[in-house]
C-alpha cells in the first residue's frame, strides 16, 4: 500500500467534497479515512488515501490537487505517510 495524507483548508462552500473525491476517483485514488471539521465558515479535511492503482508520479498528484484547491479556494497539501509521521515523531 502506498498512502498519502492529504490535507485540505479553506472557507466551506458547495462542492469542496464532490471536487476533491471526483478528482479521487479519476485517478484511481482510493480514500482510506476521512475525518473533517468545519469551525463557523472554516472546513479543515483530512483523508488517508492509497495510491497503489494510481499510475501518475506523485508530483503529478500534487500539483492536480492544487488545481483542484484553486478551484474551490481551499489549500490543499499532500505528504507521504513516512515523511508525515516522520515530522510528527516526538
Amino acid at each position: 500500500m502506498n498512502k498519502v495524507i492529504v490535507t485540505l483548508v479553506g472557507k466551506d462552500h458547495t462542492g469542496i467534497i464532490a471536487s476533491v473525491c471526483s478528482y479521487f476517483a479519476e485517478n484511481d485514488i482510493n480514500i482510506l479515512d476521512i475525518k473533517q471539521t468545519t469551525v463557523q465558515e472554516y472546513i479543515n479535511m483530512m483523508m488517508i488515501v492509497d495510491l497503489e492503482k494510481c499510475t501518475m508520479q506523485f508530483s503529478e498528484i500534487v500539483s492536480g490537487l492544487d488545481a483542484v484547491g484553486k478551484k474551490v479556494g481551499c489549500v490543499i497539501k499532500a505528504q507521504h505517510e513516512e515523511i508525515f509521521d516522520m515530522m510528527h515523531r516526538i
